[in-house]
């Protein structure tokens, strides 16, 4: 293949994430849950609030399910998705928004996002890239086992 050239490397750790207890905090709100489908009812009603569409969900659908999320004050802090998945696993993709960072959500949504019962029979998964220092701090809160590492060229 001459002629082809990276241009960027990303560098990126995979850790175990472990099925853990559902943890119980104000505000969380599971997708399989009737307050799941209320909060899905009130988005679809009311619009998707600026600060989601600015992160990149602009529509419900962006909620890829299972998910968990985190409300404080009406507004939702954080949210763990399921950013791939196969019939035996799954991959947790999570994002806390701006205001609410540096607090532990992050933490608090993964692990509830790997209790839900639809991944109970499924391998699950949390990586990141090298270079993210939160989401290192997650994967030290929650006491997850690397147990990979990747190098992409682009």
């Amino acid at each position: 293949m001459a002629g082809l050239r990276a241009t960027a490397v990303e560098r990126s750790q995979t850790y175990a994430l472990d099925q853990r207890a559902m943890p119980v905090a104000a505000g969380l709100i599971r997708s399989d849950a009737p307050e799941g489908a209320a909060l899905v009812r009130k988005l679809e009603r009311d619009g998707m609030p600026t600060h989601l569409v600015e992160a990149g969900f602009v529509s419900v659908g962006d909620f890829w399910a299972p998910w968990c999320a985190l409300e404080e004050d009406g507004e939702i802090a954080a949210i763990a998705f399921a950013a791939r998945q196969t019939v035996s696993g799954a991959e947790v993709g999570v994002y806390t928004f701006p205001p609410w960072r540096g607090r532990g959500l992050a933490a608090t949504v993964t692990a509830a996002w790997s209790a839900l019962p639809e991944l109970a029979d499924r391998t699950l998964f949390y990586s990141t890239t090298i270079d993210n220092l939160a989401s290192h701090r997650v994967a030290a809160r929650l006491g997850l086992t690397q147990i990979g590492a990747s190098l992409r060229l682009t």
